[in-house]
């Protein structure tokens, strides 16, 4: 028996559809898993990724600026700052420190200290710190 008897008496078409059935499913489930691939992907990165560790920081206290027109403030704010410094010392070096301790506005404030006398020009932009009394 040859031909396509043959292929009858033996379930071969049965045979060739369950092949073809299966050829297809499985290129069904090849093309989902590729589609999806990106989501496993991202999932898997997920569960393996260290959590991110985010460094304690300290509360900070925020005093509110002094006004820089009350020279008794301003001048006990900028006092620590000019007892670092030596006896005459030049404004850039007052206005680094200022700036390092980030104290705000130190123009201003170092302008008022000028202008009332607790800072005294000695010439060649040298300058004394003269405390008032009333500390």
């Amino acid at each position: 028996m040859y031909g396509f008897d043959a292929i009858s008496a033996n379930n071969g078409w049965f045979i060739a559809a369950t092949g073809v059935s299966m050829v297809f499913i499985g290129l069904i489930v090849l093309t989902l898993i590729i589609s999806q691939l990106h989501n496993v992907l991202a999932l898997m990165e997920k569960l393996t990724a260290k959590p991110e560790v985010i460094p304690e920081t300290k509360p900070t206290i925020r005093v509110p600026p002094p006004d820089p027109s009350d020279v008794e403030t301003t001048a006990r704010v900028f006092t620590p700052l000019i007892e670092e410094l030596p006896s005459e010392f030049q404004l850039s070096e007052l206005y680094a420190l200022a700036k390092e301790y980030h104290l705000p506005h130190p123009h201003l404030s170092i302008r008022c200290l000028i202008e009332n006398g607790t800072l005294q020009p000695l010439g060649e932009g040298v300058f004394i710190f003269i405390p008032s009394c009333e500390e």
